[in-house]
């Protein structure tokens, strides 16, 4: 019995000993389970914590890369000039030196005159056209210049010297009507005034063409204009601004059909060349246009540049597919509508690769740059040893070294994406091999230009006259600008003066286009 006591009270006090562990592990476990549970909110905060950090320092690195960009955009900014843009040299920033491109080769001669040149000067008249003779004499104080005596008597010999000038006259024309009686039916009449004469008093032919000139190929502002006649006439014409503008716009309206005549004539060339500036009317960007060739200057305005205004120019629609086209990469050329061949302009082409190299520190476009400026070289000595085109295998050189550049070029854009001229860069790999029979056709035809600059030569008239005259009040007068400068640019380019031809103009008989190339082939 004693016995079976004992175990009873061993087996209570394991008993409750069990319900202790029991009790000591549930909170082991608890606790554990905290743990856990504090441990994963650890983790949680702590890979909370990793991301916002890499978060943190991708936004950094955004930063960087930003400000690595606007730096490089400034310094690409910096470097343009007018040899990787078509930034004009007069817009130099202040302490940079002005370059001014210039594609002609070096002699290694001094500047100026060269030994042997034929110097350049002025020729005596001929005694029958001298207009006047001043003769020199002694005059009071004149004296021996060895003994200083004034007792002295001419040998009769002289020296002559001739002087060319312009003596202005103002010249007060009256012009007599005369009446007549028929003596048949007793009728009176008079004899026909010109219609240029329809006022009491006018100021002549040569007074308005000398305006129309300083207006339109001077760029000389309307009041500056008067002042100038004044000045020149001391005082006695003063033409006023209405006037003056009256006159532009009289002019202007009256080569309507020279205009068109020439555009008839000027859709028949086989090669022609075109391009457009902005000009400013009436405070907003508006469009002037040039087309033509060494000796057609065609001119119009619009107020917007569009596929309408080119449309109302009626000229790039009506070419054919024998006529090619010389620009500086108007994409609107490649319209399916248009028949025409394209020819691009290389002299854009190195300056996008000057660009390229200042951006990108490159090297394909500088390798590009110097291929074509060597071709351009070579041709020109191949057309003055009398050559019409380059031969076979040097077509394929050129064409093996494109290649090679091209290929260089993507390698050197695939390399470096991160560039601030990347995108550039793969835009103008891409436009070159998209077009490259169109910027390089000259290489097989010698005939063919190799640059645009007779269109921006004929557009750099108005970039002057905006500059000094400011913008057009209106359409209609940005457009009588562009018949005048179109009427007085051809007839230039075909050797006809300009003051007379302007003077025909305000005498109601301006040149013909019949006339002017009828001229040219005399």
């Amino acid at each position: 019995m004693k016995l079976t006591g004992d175990i009873r009270c061993d087996f209570e006090k394991v008993t409750t000993e069990n319900i202790k562990l029991k009790d000591r592990i549930l909170g082991y476990q608890e606790t554990i389970s905290s743990l856990r549970h504090s441990l994963k909110t650890a983790q949680k905060s702590k890979d909370m914590q990793r991301a916002d950090y890499e978060e943190l320092l991708a936004q950094k690195d955004a930063v960087i890369k930003e400000l690595e960009n606007r730096l490089a955009h400034e310094l690409a900014l910096k470097n343009h000039d007018g040899t990787n843009t078509g930034t004009p040299t007069s817009q130099t920033p202040v302490g940079k030196k002005k370059v001014i491109p210039n594609s002609r080769r070096s002699t290694g001669k001094k500047k100026g005159g060269q030994p042997g040149h034929e110097k350049h000067i002025l020729t005596p008249p001929d005694d029958s056209t001298v207009t006047e003779t001043v003769e020199h004499g002694g005059g009071d104080g004149f004296a021996c210049p060895d003994c200083g005596s004034e007792n002295f008597a001419p040998t009769g010999e002289s020296e002559i010297k001739y002087e060319y000038d312009i003596e202005v006259k103002v010249v007060r024309r009256e012009h007599v009507y005369y009446y007549y009686r028929c003596l048949d039916c007793g009728t009176q009449f008079r004899s026909v005034i010109e219609p240029r004469l329809k006022e009491k008093c006018q100021y002549g032919s040569m007074v308005q063409a000398v305006a129309l000139s300083l207006l339109d190929t001077v760029n000389a502002p309307v009041n500056k204009t008067g002042m100038f006649l004044a000045g020149l006439t001391a005082g006695e014409l003063a033409p006023c601004d209405g006037y003056i503008s009256k006159l532009q716009n009289r002019a202007g309206q009256a080569l309507v059909l020279f205009c068109e005549d020439l555009r008839m004539l000027m859709i028949t060339r086989t090669l022609l060349y075109w391009d457009d500036t902005v000009i400013m009317i009436n405070t907003a960007r508006a469009c002037f246009r040039f087309y033509g060739d060494e000796k057609i200057a065609y001119y119009t305005a619009h107020l917007h540049k569009d596929m309408e205004s080119l449309d109302d120019d009626s000229v790039l629609a009506f070419l054919t597919a024998d006529t090619k086209i010389m620009h500086d990469h108007n994409k609107v050329n490649y319209n399916d509508k248009y028949s025409f061949d394209n020819i691009e302009c290389n002299q854009h082409l190195q300056r996008d690769c000057q660009k390229n190299s200042s951006d990108t520190c490159h090297k394909w476009s500088d390798d590009l740059k110097e291929h074509v400026s060597r071709t351009i070289k070579d041709r020109k000595d191949a057309i003055d040893n009398g050559a019409s085109a380059f031969d076979d295998a040097y077509i394929k050189k050129f064409n093996k070294k494109l290649d090679k550049i091209l290929k260089s070029g993507w390698k050197e854009n695939s390399k470096d994406p991160g560039n601030y001229g990347a995108h550039f860069e793969e835009t103008l790999l891409k436009r070159i091999e998209e077009y490259r029979r169109n910027y390089f056709l000259w290489v097989e035809d010698f005939t063919l230009p190799t640059t645009n600059n007779l269109s921006e030569r004929g557009l750099r008239g108005i970039k002057s006259h905006m500059k000094i005259s400011g913008q057009f009040e209106s359409e209609t007068a940005a457009q009588n600008f562009a018949r005048i400068k179109t009427y007085i640019e051809t007839c230039r380019r075909n050797s006809i003066n300009e003051i007379h031809a302007l003077q025909r103009l305000c005498e109601g008989n301006p040149y013909t286009v019949e006339e002017i190339f009828t001229h040219e082939s005399a």
